[in-house]
């Protein structure tokens, strides 16, 4: 699997819990000390100017730019001779989400790539931690990773996973290597060996690595090539469970975990969207009479019109 994918991987796996949003004026010669917060900040000045310091480093704040106060860090910020209006959120982030952000050298300050999305973004939020529907959270989330790939694009993402693909790429024999023995047992020492490293140290790194322990990884995998097989071929479950390198019992059990469905449904499921199988001789028949109903339908319709 190309590193770029682990990447994608790894992007996708970030979790964000919202707290508080809310916009704020704040006087000259304002301070506020934030240290070991487990919350993660993202401010967006709209009037005035500020300033930011994140552990050794200070930043200048002032409209047109977003920046991000990592949680769990020596930080601080304020005023000195303007007064400073500025939204904000505070949200929690995995500590997978920050490690990667930290590996691609993000910038804790970015230009918003719009001046007129970021605002609507923080009153969205504002309103919506304001509202008391079943739906509240998840609308919530929605609108919170938008404003982070309001971010991310500031930051440029793209050319950061670019410049450490092989910075960030130790594990590529590794990684080819399972994925042409996904069928079989693969052993811990044996990717450990490919690496040349301790089998300990291999799982160690590979995990702050790849964002999943090798285990996990090897079944995440041949989850995802049991899910393509169920798609796009007409193999039952156990021929499947086989090539992907599972007894059947423990493919159907780790498929409907992951997935929320039995393998049997799932492809029941996809054959029934993309129209890539054909159904069996008795629902081809059900289909057949069902659309022969139609059309008798429709004409009688058409007849009855013309009259």
């Amino acid at each position: 699997m190309a590193y770029d994918d682990l990447l994608l991987r790894r992007l996708n796996q970030i979790e964000v819990e919202h707290a508080l949003s809310g916009i704020s004026r704040k006087e000259p010669g304002w301070t506020h000390d934030a240290k070991n917060s487990d919350l993660t900040r993202l401010f967006y000045p709209v009037n005035g100017k500020g300033w930011l310091r994140i552990e050794q480093k200070k930043f200048v704040m002032e409209p047109g730019y977003l920046y991000l106060l990592p949680g769990a860090v020596d930080l601080a910020y304020g005023t000195e001779d303007e007064e400073l209006v500025f939204y904000w959120t505070h949200f929690k982030m995995n500590i997978g989400g920050y490690q990667l952000l930290t590996e691609l050298d993000i910038p804790f300050v970015v230009a918003a790539p719009d001046t007129n999305e970021a605002p609507d973004y923080y009153e969205k939020l504002i309103e919506l931690q304001l509202a008391d529907t079943l739906l509240q959270s998840w609308r919530t989330k929605a609108v919170l990773l938008e404003l982070m790939a309001c971010f991310l694009e500031g930051a440029g993402l793209e050319q950061a996973f670019m410049d450490k693909r092989d910075k960030l790429d130790p594990f590529r024999e590794s990684l080819a290597y399972i994925e042409e023995h996904l069928s079989e047992s693969i052993s811990i020492e044996q990717l450990a060996s490919i690496e040349c490293m301790h089998p300990n140290y291999f799982t160690t790194i590979f995990k702050s690595v790849v964002g999943s322990s090798p285990v996990n990884y090897m079944n995440e995998r041949r989850l995802e090539l049991a899910r393509t097989m169920l798609s796009e071929t007409t193999l039952n479950v156990a021929d499947i469970a086989s090539r992907v390198g599972m007894q059947n019992h423990y493919l159907s059990r780790m498929f409907k975990q992951q997935y929320g469905i039995t393998p049997r449904r799932y492809r029941e499921l996809s054959q029934s969207i993309d129209g890539t199988m054909h159904p069996n001789p008795q629902q081809q028949a059900r289909v057949e009479l069902a659309a022969e109903a139609e059309v008798e339908a429709g004409q009688g319709v058409d007849k009855n019109e013309q009259h």
